[in-house]
């Protein structure tokens, strides 16, 4: 029988200001480019992972804190966020963002 694949993100940001919709914007991205890798998928690695970044005024993410149990998938998810391109609105630089990623294999 084959399992099937369930992958939760929750995104719980945390910021001191926001102007307009740059916050949802940004947990768009977040949610479209942080995925289950394919090879800690199928070694039914199962964890939670809690990212804490700060948006740059390059456009990119800095990763201010990162854990997880699995040092395998802290890796691969810090690989993931550093490699996603931003286009902000001014007013989110310098703001942190809280987000909580738990990745679930489903039999």
């Amino acid at each position: 029988m084959k399992a099937s694949i369930l992958f939760i993100a929750l995104f719980l940001t945390t910021s001191m200001s926001f102007a307009g919709n740059g916050e949802s914007l940004l947990d768009r991205i977040m949610h479209r480019k942080i995925s289950y890798p394919e090879s800690l998928r199928e070694k039914g690695i199962e964890t939670t992972v809690h990212v804490k970044v700060r948006v740059l005024a390059e456009n990119q993410l800095e990763i201010v804190e990162i854990a997880s149990e699995s040092e395998e998938m802290k890796a691969a998810i810090e690989k993931q966020v550093q490699q996603i391109k931003l286009n902000l609105p001014q007013s989110l630089i310098g703001n942190t963002f809280n987000y909580t990623f738990k990745f679930q294999v489903q039999k």
